[in-house]
């Protein structure tokens, strides 16, 4: 029972940690939206790797709309794709692997492309417990942009 009771107040924790966590501040280097969500919202960093590449870093996404085969649908708190990604040549990025959030972590892809003029598009995925632990659940492939931020002066 006591563990029960941990586990439930760690979850209801998580919950409001998660978006703090995961918040969206003006320290993103591009911050956008998601395609058809109004509501949901994606942020990164860009920077410099120990090869001095040019990577991706810390990609956000927030209050993600999601579906399950054995739970009700919802939306994501804030998860953060856990791998920084290298830009190509093509200024291109894309990544496979797991997602850090609290308690759970899903796995996914994220993919982008960098146009002139300071704007970002492409697409993410989001699967596994996104409802609790034991649930299966899915965000299906989202579209992505955002555009460059001005640094604080």
């Amino acid at each position: 029972m006591k563990r029960l009771v941990l586990f439930l107040f760690l979850c209801a924790v998580s919950a409001v940690a998660a978006p703090t966590a995961f918040g969206f501040s003006n320290a993103f280097d591009y911050k956008g939206h998601v395609k058809g969500q109004p509501n949901a919202s994606v942020g990164f960093f860009v920077g410099r790797g120990d090869g001095g590449h040019r990577k991706v870093a810390g990609f956000t996404v927030n209050q993600i709309p999601y579906t399950c085969s054995d739970a009700p649908p919802g939306a994501t708190t804030g998860w953060r794709f856990k791998d920084r990604m290298r830009i190509r040549r093509d200024r291109t990025f894309e990544g496979t692997g797991d997602w850090v959030g609290l308690p759970l972590d899903p796995t996914g892809s994220v993919s982008g492309k960098f146009r002139k003029g300071g704007v970002a598009v492409g697409d993410f995925k989001l699967r596994g417990e996104l409802a609790g632990a034991g649930t299966h659940c899915h965000t299906g492939l989202l579209e992505w942009r955002a555009t460059k931020q001005q640094p604080p002066t």
